[in-house]
């Protein structure tokens, strides 16, 4: 049974932008900081960690 838990305004905007991304956010998305790096390297294989990193986005 589907169970709808987006407002009418948040299912609207879904999977869209409601304003242009800022730099600091385009960032944050596609490079890695010193935190990431040390998370990504407890990983045990090359998958495990690409994986882990493409989900903790």
């Amino acid at each position: 049974m589907p169970v709808e838990f987006l407002t009418d305004v948040q299912a609207a905007a879904y999977s869209r932008f409601t304003e242009p991304p800022s730099l600091t956010e385009l960032e944050r998305c596609f490079f890695l900081d010193d935190t990431d790096k040390a998370l990504v390297s407890k990983r045990r294989g090359d998958y495990n960690r690409l994986g882990f990193i493409i989900l903790s986005r």
